[in-house]
This record gives C-alpha cells, sequence and structure tokens, in this order.
C-alpha cells in the first residue's frame, strides 16, 4: 500500500517471538540521503526560525523536512541520530528537536561514511511501522532506505547428549590441534599477536575472568539500559577461544594472545533489540584500533549493518563472521556472514565433518572447530552456560573466533594486510575436509581452517 501522508500510518502490531532479543515494535531506521542538496535542505530547516517545528511564513525559507513532520503530527515521538556522538560538531551545531537530529546526522563522521546519514526514530505505539516505512521509502529527496531493524542473535548451537568420559580440558585441546597452533607456534619466527586488537561485538565480557583480564584491551557497554555484566555468557565464551591468557596456569589458553576490544551490544534474552547501539557497536573499532572484529551472532538482512560494515572493511578492519546455526531448521542466510569481504565460518567436529547445525551456502569461506569447544564463561551465573568460569559449547559461534585468532595471528606477521588480503590468504591454506567432494562448495567453503599453513 503506497501512502499519501502521514494521516495513513495508524494501526497494526508486530508479532514477537519469545526466544530472541524483544523486537522494538515503536522503532524505524531511516538512512538519510547525504547529497549537497538533501544536507542543505536538513541545515536550513534545523537553523530556520522555527527550528522545522512549526508551520507559517518562516517555514518557506525553511522547508520542513517530511521526516521532522512525523514528530509535529504526533505520529513519531523523536528522531536521534545514531552516530551524534561521532559527527564532528553535530550535536554542538544543532542541538535537540527532530529538525536538527537530521542534519546532526548528515554532518561528517569520524568513524563512519558508507553509514552516515543513519537515524532511528521512535514511533507512536499506535503507528504501523511497516506502512510508515512503505511510505518512507518513495521520499527520494530525503530518504535513501527505511526499514524496521532485524533482531541479531548469538550462535550458540543447542546441546546435544552425547556420553564422553574425557576431561574437559582434553575436549578443548581437539580444536588447537586440528587447526594446527602447535605446528605454527613450533617455528622459530611465530610471533603472538599480542600487538593485534581484536574487537568482539557479543553479549559483553566477565571483565574480572583471571583468564580474560589480562587479555583485556576495553570494555564499552553500548545497551543504556542494561548492567555492564555478560548476562547471557556468549561474550565471554567467544573471548576466551581468541584470546585467554597462556602460560598463567590458570584454565584455558586462547589461540592468539591478542587484546580483546569487548563491545556489548547484543541484549539479554528478552530485554528489547536496540538497532542503533547495535551499529554504534559495529561501528566502534574504526576509530579505536582495533584490525579484526568477530562477530558470532546474525540475523536477516540489515542495511545499517551492510553499510557499517563496508566501513569496517573500507578502514581496514578484518570482519569475520558465523554462518549461523539453522541448518536444520531450513537453512537461511545469515547476515552479516553473507555480506561480500566478510569472512564467513561454518563450524566443524573432531573429525573434520561439517556440524549437522552449521548452515551452508554459496558465501562460506572456510570451517573451524565448532563441537565441544571449551572456553570462558562468567564466574556468575548466565543464561547460557552450564557451568561458572569454564563450559563446553556447540556453534558457529564457537568457530568464528578461530578464524579471528588466526587473522590476528597474519596481522601480527604482516602488519599490512589488507583485509582482502587476509582472506584470501585464510582460504587459500585452509585443509581440503575429506568429506567435501568440490572444493570449495557450500558446505565446507575450501576447508578447515589450517593456521600453520596460513603463516608459513
Amino acid at each position: 500500500m503506497i501512502m499519501t501522508g502521514v494521516e495513513q500510518l495508524r494501526g497494526g502490531q508486530r508479532v514477537l517471538k519469545s526466544d530472541q532479543p524483544r523486537r522494538k515494535p515503536d522503532t524505524v531506521i531511516v538512512k538519510l540521503r547525504t547529497s549537497q542538496v538533501a544536507v542543505r535542505r536538513f541545515e536550513a530547516a534545523a537553523r530556520g526560525p522555527a527550528a522545522g517545528l512549526r508551520r507559517g511564513p518562516a517555514a518557506a525559507t525553511a522547508p520542513q523536512p517530511f521526516l521532522a513532520q512525523l514528530v509535529e503530527n504526533g505520529f513519531a515521538k523523536r528522531i536521534t541520530s545514531v552516530f551524534a556522538s561521532e559527527n564532528s560538531g553535530g550535536a554542538a551545531a544543532f542541538g535537540g528537536g527532530a529538525a536538527r537530529a537530521l542534519a546532526s546526522a548528515v554532518a561528517p563522521a569520524s568513524s563512519v561514511r558508507k553509514a552516515l546519514g543513519l537515524v532511528s526514530i521512535a514511533l507512536d505505539r499506535a503507528t504501523n511501522a511497516d506502512e510508515l516505512v512503505a511510505h518512507l521509502n518513495t521520499l527520494k529527496g530525503e530518504v535513501e532506505y527505511a526499514y524496521v531493524p532485524q533482531i541479531k542473535y548469538p550462535f550458540p548451537a543447542r546441546r546435544r547428549s552425547r556420553s564422553s568420559g574425557a576431561d574437559p580440558m582434553q575436549s578443548r585441546q581437539w580444536g588447537h590441534t586440528a587447526v594446527k597452533i602447535r605446528e605454527a607456534r613450533a617455528r622459530t619466527r611465530f610471533k603472538d599477536a599480542t600487538g593485534v586488537t581484536v574487537a568482539i561485538v557479543d553479549s559483553g565480557i566477565d571483565a574480572g575472568h583471571p583468564d580474560l583480564a589480562p587479555s583485556l584491551h576495553s570494555y564499552v557497554n553500548f545497551l543504556a539500559n542494561e548492567g555492564d555484566r555478560d548476562y547471557q555468557g556468549h561474550g565471554t565464551h567467544v573471548a576466551g577461544i581468541v584470546a585467554a591468557a597462556r602460560n598463567n596456569r590458570i584454565g584455558i589458553a586462547g589461540l592468539c594472545g591478542a587484546k580483546i576490544m569487548a563491545l556489548k551490544g547484543l541484549p539479554r534474552t528478552g530485554n528489547e533489540w536496540d538497532a542503533a547501539a547495535y551499529y554504534r557497536a559495529l561501528a566502534h573499532p574504526i576509530a579505536h584500533g582495533a584490525k579484526v572484529l568477530n562477530l558470532s551472532l546474525g540475523g536477516g538482512l540489515d542495511l545499517g549493518e551492510r553499510d557499517v560494515i563496508e566501513d569496517l572493511l573500507a578502514a581496514g578492519v578484518v570482519v569475520v563472521a558465523a554462518m549461523g546455526n539453522e541448518f536444520e531448521e531450513g537453512n537461511p542466510v545469515q547476515y552479516p556472514a553473507a555480506y561480500p569481504g566478510v569472512i564467513a565460518v561454518g563450524a566443524s567436529d573432531e573429525v573434520d565433518r561439517r556440524a549437522a547445525f552449521s548452515c551452508t551456502g554459496a558465501h562460506i569461506a572456510l570451517v573451524a572447530p565448532g563441537e565441544r569447544i571449551l572456553s570462558t564463561t562468567p564466574r556468575y551465573p548466565s543464561e547460557l552456560a552450564q557451568k561458572t568460569k569454564y563450559d563446553s559449547w556447540p556453534g558457529t559461534s564457537m568457530a568464528a573466533p578461530h578464524v579471528a585468532a588466526a587473522a590476528a595471528l597474519l596481522l601480527a606477521k604482516s602488519p599490512s594486510l589488507k583485509p582482502a588480503q587476509v582472506r584470501a590468504r585464510l582460504i587459500a591454506t585452509a585443509d581440503r575436509a575429506p568429506w567435501q567432494s568440490t572444493r570449495p562448495n557450500r558446505e565446507y567453503g575450501t576447508g578447515r581452517l589450517n593456521i600453520a599453513a596460513a603463516l608459513a
């Protein structure tokens, strides 16, 4: 249905799933046009006599954008620039108000270019988000695209019962053996990634965990309405695979010795999804020194996420993402794994066979250990961990950080490598899995990660 004005935006509800973060039924994401004409229009409305918020003769000299009218007429509560805090002078120059928020959103930013112009619109509860999106996408003078944001969620797989008399620590060691990190370390010119920072956008981290505290570069919580704890335990588990402290006589050892930039952007189960906070977490590594970003999460196609990913790659940040765990539930294409330039990682087991849950697709780059992976968990009870401090989990969430660690080791050896070169090297040196009929294919990509070969 094509709308002719804001009068047609009332009514409608959205259905939520109980096993994911709750979708905000009142949020729409819009990317504003950033052409010179559009920017001048937003700035004029913000600086005009009425600041874009009143009707009358003054409006003729500062035309009010349609998006600002949504607030004036009660269809939206507020408009917020996603990257306002990073816009050079944006917040100071334009202050508050709907029109001013639009002007601030298109002011030059310190970290994003492709994602410049993203705004979050909080709607009145009676406004239908889907109908509003359909109408906004017809406003070619103001809007590049508009959509209801996709929820992103972590990719630990369901546990499968399997009898085993092995010590839990031994189950962790099989992953190290599979990716040949010991062979790599045995070489005289091996260099740990102590000078490389790996960013992890996830559910947070237990910053005081004795196996993680020595490796922590920084921790930023982007969720305004949630504490700093890792309530899920997922981010803590992912971080340990990458860089749990080695040779400290505590627990486990991470793969690469990198520093961890922990960025909390995934809410605890049942809390509302905050797309704008997630975008800010994604973009944070660009201006803060991380060279690798691990995303053990996913969901549907999200245009704002896509643009931030492009900004990350353009800034020289290697992006690694999990393929997803829904192969047995329809094998959907998951994003960010499916965006161009991202290293999409599937999960394999102890005999290099694709894990039954691991999604497949033409975009898969390679696979890495993702069954019964022992890593760090919070010292306090969390949603996904059966045990505190250490626990074994399955999932493509666990496979992706093996590859992120390998990327960090490559950059420690050759700091000038671009994201595309790191991706190409890891793909080219993967071991062909005995179960793959062709190479590459949709199940394994080019095969299972081999760190020793990648560093040779």
